[in-house]
């Protein structure tokens, strides 16, 4: 009966060990997603590592930046109690199962990245067409709903994506707006334009291991206070 208690006691321990806020967070992150994530230099920095930034401070913890393929973030945080997601992550309710999410921190709704002489202008005209996401992002579940599985074509960030769509190997990119606008931007390729087809809002959140409700909460805090102080309306003109 006594190594009985004494195993219960030793697990409790080591679950209220694994609970405790970490000083250093790890940042699980995919730098390959201007504005919000991109490398200069050697440095990560974009959007969403500003406000981190942000948040860091007020929350009164350090942070170190882990770059990783986006399809692999989300379990990443869901296997470490002190690694947050941080790579313009949209909340879902299948993701709601793996890990928390933060309030919702931007709306990035999904457009659609076309050929300017394609004559596409709504969704429908899409089915059964190619079009290509980044794998694993709500505009490959989008477009699964639009053109059918066999018809998406997956890429490892949405760059790649635009670049085949440039070269007329595929019809169409479904992408969160702002990196739609930073990507066409840096491209300066007259042959591409963006539509908005109406679809999805895609609030981002900060993913949060479902066992640190005190890492959530400190993040979440922190948010309200940079939204009443007007970060985000000076870090959106930044």
């Amino acid at each position: 009966m006594k190594k009985f208690v004494a195993i219960i006691a030793a697990l409790v321990l080591a679950l209220s060990c694994t609970a405790a806020l970490a000083d250093t967070i790890i940042v699980a992150t995919n730098p390959e997603y201007p504005p919000f994530e991109y490398v200069e230099g050697e440095a990560t920095i974009g959007y969403d590592i500003d406000m981190f930034d942000a948040i860091a401070k007020k929350a009164g913890f350090e942070y170190e930046i882990s770059p990783m393929a986006f399809d692999a973030v989300v379990s990443a945080v869901a296997t470490d109690v002190n690694t947050v997601g941080l790579s313009g992550i949209s909340i879902t309710d299948e993701r709601k199962l793996t890990v928390n999410f933060s309030e919702g921190y931007i709306n990035a709704g999904l457009v659609v990245i076309v050929k300017a002489d394609s004559g596409y202008e709504t969704a429908d005209q899409l089915a059964g067409k190619i079009i290509g996401v980044q794998q694993g992002t709500t505009s490959d579940f989008a477009a699964e709903e639009i053109t059918g599985i066999d018809n998406v074509a997956r890429y490892g960030t949405f760059l790649n994506a635009v670049m085949d769509l440039s070269q007329n190997q595929i019809d169409a990119v479904i992408i969160d707006k702002p990196v739609g606008q930073a990507l066409l931007a840096s491209l300066k390729d007259d042959t591409l334009v963006m539509v908005d087809m109406g679809l999805q809002a895609d609030w981002y959140g900060i993913a949060v291991n479902k066992d640190n409700t005190e890492l959530l909460d400190k993040i979440n805090a922190a948010l309200v206070e940079l939204e009443q102080e007007g970060f985000f309306d000076e870090l959106a003109v930044k």
